[in-house]
């Protein structure tokens, strides 16, 4: 099964239960992160995208993102990331 996640606008600290919320929900699916609304990324879910990118294929199921809004990818550089290497661990 796959669980389409849509992220919140603002991925910051006040938003980091609720995306570990639906991550969780999820954990048994592949998933597809919806990132065509983000306007803003915090280390907190920035983490918490990570590690699902390191615990999904361990789990042997895929985690992919689309529709990465430019905002999320100017971002993500700051972080030393981009989108293709965000979930980098993701099969």
């Amino acid at each position: 099964m796959v669980t389409q996640v849509a992220l919140a606008p603002k991925l910051d600290t006040a938003a980091s239960a609720d995306l570990r919320k639906a991550l969780v929900a999820a954990k048994d699916d592949d998933v597809v992160l919806d990132a065509s609304a983000v306007e803003m990324v915090g280390a907190l879910c920035l983490e918490l995208l990570m590690s699902a990118g390191v615990l999904w294929p361990k789990a042997g199921h895929t985690i992919s993102i689309e529709n990465t809004s430019p905002q999320m990818t100017d971002d993500l550089g700051r972080f030393g990331l981009t989108p293709d290497t965000l979930l980098e661990y993701a099969s």
